[in-house]
């Protein structure tokens, strides 16, 4: 999963901003309430027929595949640099 997310930002009359989000911190935030929404998916998929785990397994593979993406906006007034580790 990623750990972190660094977000820069230059601006054309030269200033630059810079901003780096622990991600971790965030996935730790949100535990709680994964493990509060778990027996609502458990409930959907049986009432759906979904596949629990492979659904789980698909979840875990988008959220891994996050890592590495890198993003770049290239605007009029400013340019916006997006990185996922």
């Amino acid at each position: 999963m990623p750990l972190a997310l660094v977000i820069r930002i230059d601006r054309c009359d030269g200033t630059t901003l810079r901003l780096w989000l622990p991600l971790f911190l965030l996935w730790l935030l949100l535990l709680p309430l994964a493990a509060v929404l778990l027996p609502f998916l458990l409930l959907a998929a049986a009432i759906f027929g979904a596949e629990v785990l492979a659904t789980f397994a698909a979840i875990a593979a988008l959220l891994a595949a996050l890592r590495g993406t890198h993003v770049e906006v290239v605007g009029r007034h400013s340019d916006v640099f997006v990185h996922i580790y």
